[in-house]
C-alpha cells in the first residue's frame, strides 16, 4: 500500500507537467492556426457565393454549406484515425473531406452547363420567332423566362430580373455571360451587343447565331463520341491495376500483403501508390479533354 502511493505521488507531478505542456502546445497552435482558419473560412465562402449564388443561382448560405463541410471534414478524419489506428488516416479523411465539397459543386455546375447548353438552341429560336411575331429584345427574353424550360428559364429570368432593377440591358447580358461562364452563351449575347451597337435584322441575326451554336455543339458532340474509348481507358486503368496487383500479391505472398496493410511503411506505400493511380487518372482525363 505504501509502495502504490508512492508511485502515485511520483507519477502526479510528471501528469500535471504533461498537462500543463499540452495546454500551453494546444493554446499555441490555436493562436497560430486561427488566423489562416479563418482566412481559409472566408475564402471558401466567397467561393460558395460565386458557385451557388452566381452560377447555380441558389438560395442556400454559405455558411451553412461551409459549417457542413467542416463536419464532414471532421468526421472523414474520425473514420480514418479509427480505421488506421493513425494519425496519416485521419489526415487522409481529412484530406478528403476538404475535397468531396468542391468536387460535388463542380459536379452540379457542369450539369447545369450542359443542360443549358443543350437548350440555348430551343431558347434562341424562341427569341427569333418573338422577333419576328413584332417583339422587341427585351419581350423576346421574358418569353423565354417565361416558357423556356429550366434552368434556362432561371438565366433569362435573372437577366430580365437585373434589367427591371434598373441595370442596363448590356451590363445585364455582360452579367449573365460571366455567371454562366458558357462560351455558346458568351457568343449569344456577344451578337446580340453587336446589334444593338450596329442595328440591322435582328431575326436574320438570331438564326444566323442559331445555325452557328448549332454546328459548334455538333462538333463537340462528335469529339465527345471519338474520345469516349478514351476516356472509359483512363477509367479501367485508374481502377484495374491496384484490385488485380493486390489480388495477385495476396495469392504469392499474404503475410506481406497484410503486413503492408498493418504496418506504417506499408501504409505510406499505399498512399503514394493512391497519389500516383488519381494522378495518372487525371493526366490522362486531361489529354483526352479537347476544347474546340
Amino acid at each position: 500500500m505504501i509502495l502504490g502511493a508512492e508511485n502515485v505521488s511520483l507519477d502526479m507531478p510528471q501528469q500535471v507537467v504533461t498537462s500543463i505542456a499540452m495546454l500551453i502546445a494546444t493554446t499555441v497552435a490555436v493562436r497560430i492556426g486561427a488566423r489562416p482558419l479563418g482566412e481559409l473560412i472566408v475564402r471558401r465562402e466567397r467561393h460558395y457565393v460565386q458557385v451557388l449564388g452566381g452560377s447555380l443561382l441558389m438560395t442556400i448560405k454559405p455558411r451553412s454549406v461551409t459549417v457542413m463541410s467542416f463536419l464532414l471534414m471532421f468526421a472523414l478524419a474520425m473514420i480514418g484515425y479509427l480505421v488506421t489506428g493513425s494519425i496519416i488516416g485521419a489526415f487522409c479523411g481529412l484530406g478528403l473531406g476538404l475535397w468531396l465539397p468542391t468536387i460535388f459543386i463542380k459536379h452540379l455546375r457542369e450539369k447545369r452547363l450542359k443542360k443549358l447548353n443543350d437548350q440555348l438552341v430551343g431558347g434562341i429560336q424562341t427569341l427569333s420567332s418573338g422577333v419576328r411575331a413584332g417583339l422587341n429584345l427585351v419581350q423576346a427574353l421574358e418569353l423565354v423566362a417565361r416558357d423556356g424550360p429550366s434552368p434556362l428559364r432561371q438565366e433569362f429570368a435573372h437577366l430580365v430580373r437585373e434589367y427591371e432593377f434598373g441595370v442596363g440591358l448590356e451590363d445585364a447580358m455582360a452579367n449573365a455571360s460571366e455567371r454562366i461562364g458558357s462560351g455558346d452563351f458568351g457568343l449569344l449575347f456577344a451578337a446580340l451587343l453587336t446589334h444593338r451597337e450596329r442595328g440591322g435584322n435582328l431575326g436574320e441575326t438570331l438564326d444566323k447565331i442559331c445555325d452557328a451554336i448549332r454546328e459548334i455543339q455538333r462538333l463537340e458532340h462528335r469529339v465527345d463520341s471519338l474520345t469516349a474509348q478514351g476516356r472509359a481507358t483512363a477509367r479501367f486503368l485508374g481502377a484495374m491495376p491496384s484490385v488485380v496487383l493486390a489480388i495477385v500479391y495476396f495469392i504469392v505472398d499474404p503475410k506481406g500483403v497484410e503486413a503492408m496493410f498493418s504496418s506504417t511503411a506499408g501504409k505510406i506505400i499505399l498512399a503514394a501508390i493512391l497519389v500516383l493511380n488519381i494522378l495518372g487518372f487525371l493526366w490522362i482525363r486531361k489529354i483526352m479533354d479537347i476544347d474546340i
